[in-house]
């Protein structure tokens, strides 16, 4: 386990609508976890899954090891995971995830925030390379210590080729995580 913690676009309404319905991934391609997501090509091949496991730590905040499994993509790529958490907004867990979406915040108090961030792994990004055969997979604890327990959100995944001008992308399903 590699343990990291939080540091501190809008989309076409064609390509919000498509995205807003869970993709289809078989059930052995999710990684085992509390909560789970198909993710599935928006751009260039690839399928798998996504899991976020909460548990609980003394600090009462936001712990969880997170895993990731990926097959049928661009064979010995490095693909950078991101997030697209639903925090601090007021409808944070009504299984839309607009911020991922594009889709306008829910009320005119939400804070205007980037559609996808990307986890950190030490000082770079985290990053799944697959083999030669498009498999990979990636497997690490995440911690935010400003998100406490109890606290319910949605969130939804991408792993992208490049950050600033991806040729391929692929997502997960929009789901709503609780912390522990």
């Amino acid at each position: 386990m590699r343990s990291i913690v939080v540091a501190t676009s809008l989309a076409a309404a064609s390509f919000a609508s498509a995205c807003s319905a869970p993709p289809t991934a078989p059930s052995a391609l999710i990684p085992p976890g509390t909560h789970q997501s198909p993710i599935s090509a928006v751009a260039g091949p690839g399928a798998g899954g996504v899991s976020v496991t909460p548990k609980s730590i003394p600090e009462a905040s936001f712990a969880a090891d997170i895993g990731v499994l990926i097959t049928s993509a661009r064979p010995n790529t490095s693909y950078i995971v991101q997030r697209a958490p639903e925090i601090g907004r007021a409808l944070a867990s009504d299984g839309l995830c607009q911020r991922a979406l594009g889709i306008a915040p829910s009320s005119a108090a939400d804070p205007p925030a980037p559609a996808f961030v990307t986890f950190a792994i030490g000082a770079g990004p985290a990053t799944l390379a697959t083999a030669a055969n498009g498999t990979g997979t990636l497997n690490f604890e995440f911690r935010a210590p400003t998100i406490p327990a109890g606290t319910q959100f949605d969130v939804m995944f991408r792993l992208v080729d490049n950050e600033t001008a991806p040729s391929t992308e692929l997502r997960s399903g929009c789901f709503t995580v609780t912390v522990k």
